[in-house]
């Protein structure tokens, strides 16, 4: 006797004289069906399953009526098709036209949840009544929308629901409402993150950010601040994402405005030592669009009515940009070349901005010359340069401006003198004309000049690559760092590179000048920006590439650590970023990546003063990670006479609520913790995150020593 075996019933085979369509439903329990012949009439208890399509009921008793396929189930109902999944404690549903009404339903698609009174309709288009969507699952502090009348339904874009009059609910205290309001479940939820907190120089505070889905695309909220010593600060905030078959569009805006109430001493002065006004605000504007396969524009906006406004009331967004950038461009991909418009800005007074207004260029990619093995490329390019030094530099009163034409050209012959080595010729120049200049006398001793006529430049390059490569396995295991198998790639590398000497450089606005920047110097002359302060080059850059890997489990293989050295040799010296003078072995690279297993990461980059041995540059990054428990990074940035720092941060998670982290820096050259900062992050259910956090501070310039802050923020759904 087989106990709890299943009574399985094809209702084709009740009675040779009952005619079904092709799609046959079949009924199942565990208890015996009942079958009443008059009425055809099938019952099943115990749980009980209709399979129909690819739809599945269960529930506790289904009534099955074959003449008219339509079946009746009570207790437990579930129903599933698809992956989709709802609840009900009652349910009719129609066989033939895959129609059901229920009552007292529950279903959702993480991290959503709906229920409401009652609903009828099909698995892909629902109407409820009494319906609640919640964020998370239901708790007294959750976030949820309520409606008379909810549309629960699927197109193009996913699942979605739509309402009329919803009541924006947190627990059940309603804080918002939209007589309209559809949200589709794959878009992003809402964002509400509230920060309070003291502040010494802010007083008590509270920030407040928020989104809320108005549109399948669209999400739209404000920032809204309090500050005791300060006053209100208010401003929009929107974020948007659409995607079709023929474009995509992403992008998000966040502004503040706030009448300062500080006075003078609290204020303090900008960047240029200017009193700060009281009327202060902020926009960030971040835009990207696609347009088919070969159209992209992307846009980004940063407008500061001061240097400091951000830091003082949005430290994330100041962190992230200290001296925000401001551009706008277009470009057009073809099959080998690129066509491209760009824009840079100046909307902050308090910055030097080299301006293009706008600059409009065309790139011809590497493409073969017929048959002959070697390579070309080019780029065109005309541009408006302005540069207007304001108030940053006293005593300049007159801007640098000039019309500029660029134009780059490059040719390349890999020859290939050993299966391991590779030599590449290779030669180019760079023509560039200048007219309807002004030039400023900030970086020439003679004054500022405005020039009628116009000014060439010709620039040529010569030079070559040899790059050999070999490599060695080696049949080495180890358990404990996941190796199996053991290979070294090593890559030789000998650049040479000569610029011929410019003309005319006393007789060009330098604007597109030289910055800092301690990374290796770029090689190819047309990749070079600093295109109005090109001078004489001629060097050999000598190089070694390390590469060692191991296989994967699932496939291929896997880096266990890089190993790169280079080497320049300067034959025609030219200016140091700290104004010194440049040495025949001018720098050595070492860079150094290590990541034998996933919870161990080691990056180190530095630069030394070849003749002297001396370590110039060093920076550092160690990562330490305990699975999902703890993770551990410390960082080091040294950079030789100015900056010598140290930075230590630690996330432990003590359970699956509650979570400690601390971070802290160190200034070698002050001898003490510039900043330290200590936190405890909890969660509300599974709808909320807080952080609590206390940050001290060593002679912070417009921050307090120490302030305390409590974040609350609508937890990731995903």
């Amino acid at each position: 006797m087989l106990v709890n075996a299943r009574n399985t019933f094809l209702i084709l085979s009740l009675t040779s004289s009952i005619s079904l369509s092709a799609a046959l439903p079949e009924l199942s329990s565990l208890e015996p069906l009942e079958f009443d012949e008059d009425s055809q009439r099938l019952v099943a208890r115990g749980d009980a399953r209709l399979d129909f399509d690819n739809t599945r009921i269960r529930a506790d008793r289904i009534t099955y009526y074959q003449n008219y396929a339509l079946a009746d189930a009570d207790g437990n109902v579930a129903i599933t098709r698809e992956g989709k999944r709802l609840i009900a404690d009652r349910l009719s549903f129609d066989a033939n036209e895959s129609l059901y009404s229920v009552d007292i339903l529950r279903t959702g698609q993480w991290p959503y949840y709906v229920n409401g009174v009652s609903a009828g309709g099909t698995t892909e288009d629902t109407t409820l009544k009494g319906a609640r969507v919640y964020y998370g699952d239901p708790s007294p502090f959750g976030l949820s929308v309520s409606s008379d009348t909810l549309r629960y339904a699927e197109d193009e874009a996913g699942q979605y629901v739509s309402m009329d009059g919803a009541i924006f609910q947190i627990g059940s205290v309603p804080f918002f409402y939209l007589p309209s309001y559809t949200h589709h479940m794959g878009d992003a939820p809402y964002m509400f993150d509230v920060n309070v907190g003291s502040d010494g120089e802010l007083g008590y505070y509270l920030q407040t950010a928020t989104l809320f889905p108005v549109a399948s695309w669209l999400r739209a909220g404000a920032n809204l601040d309090y500050y005791s010593k300060r006053g209100l600060l208010a401003g929009p905030t929107a974020q948007y994402v659409y995607n079709s078959s023929t474009q995509s569009i992403v992008g998000a805006l966040t502004t503040g405005y706030i009448d300062d109430q500080g006075d003078a001493s609290e204020l303090k002065l900008d960047t240029l030592n200017r009193p700060i006004d009281a009327e202060r605000g902020f926009a960030e504007w971040r835009h990207k669009h696609l347009i088919g396969e070969r159209f992209t524009t992307t846009a980004s906006l940063s407008y500061w009515s001061d240097s400091a406004v951000t830091r003082d009331f949005r430290d994330d967004l100041f962190d992230e940009s200290q001296l925000p950038d401001n551009f706008a461009e277009a470009v057009y991909t073809g099959d080998n070349y690129l066509v491209s418009a760009f824009g840079r800005f100046r909307p902050n007074d308090f910055q030097i901005v080299q301006e293009r207004l706008p600059e409009v260029r065309y790139d011809l990619l590497p493409v073969p010359i017929f048959n002959t093995g070697a390579y070309h490329r080019a780029s065109a390019s005309y541009v408006q340069l302005r540069e207007d030094f304001d108030e940053n530099v006293p005593g300049i009163t007159i801007e640098g401006e000039s019309d500029r034409i660029d134009f780059t050209y490059r040719i390349e012959r890999p020859i290939r003198l050993k299966d391991w080595a590779i030599l590449t010729p290779l030669a180019g120049a760079r023509f560039s004309n200048y007219s309807h200049q002004q030039i400023d006398n900030y970086f020439l001793s003679a004054p500022a000049t405005v020039l009628d006529g116009s000014s060439n430049r010709e620039i040529y390059e010569v030079g070559f690559d040899l790059e050999t490569h070999a490599y060695a396995s080696y049949p080495t295991v180890n358990k404990t760092w996941g190796i199996d198998g053991l290979r070294h790639l090593v890559r030789p590398v000998l650049r040479y590179r000569y610029f011929s000497d410019p003309d005319a450089i006393n007789e060009i606005a330098t604007i597109d000048r030289q910055v800092f920047d301690l990374e290796r110097p770029l090689l190819n002359l047309s990749d070079l920006r600093n295109v109005d302060q090109i001078s004489e080059t001629h060097l050999v850059r000598l190089g070694v590439e390390n590469l060692f890997q191991t296989r994967a489990k699932d496939y291929g293989s896997r880096t266990l650590a890089a190993l790169n050295l280079y080497q320049d040799i300067l034959f025609e010296k030219g200016p140091r970023y700290d104004s010194g003078e440049e040495e025949t072995f001018n720098a050595t690279w070492v860079e150094l990546v290590i990541n034998p297993a996933p919870w161990l990461k080691f990056d180190l980059a530095s630069r030394f003063k070849t003749e002297s041995l001396s370590l110039e540059e060093l920076r550092t990054r160690t990562t330490i990670q305990s699975g999902e428990i703890w993770d551990l990074g410390l960082s080091t940035n040294l950079l030789n006479q100015h900056i010598d720092q140290y930075r230590l941060d630690f996330i432990y998670r003590i359970n699956e609520r509650y979570t400690f982290l601390t971070d802290l820096n160190f200034d070698a050259d002050q001898g003490s913790l510039t900043h330290y900062r200590l936190g405890l992050r909890t969660r509300i259910g599974n709808t909320w995150e807080i952080l609590y956090a206390i940050t001290f501070r060593e002679d912070a310039e417009r921050e307090s020593d120490v302030s305390f802050d409590v974040q609350l923020r609508l937890a990731e759904g995903k």
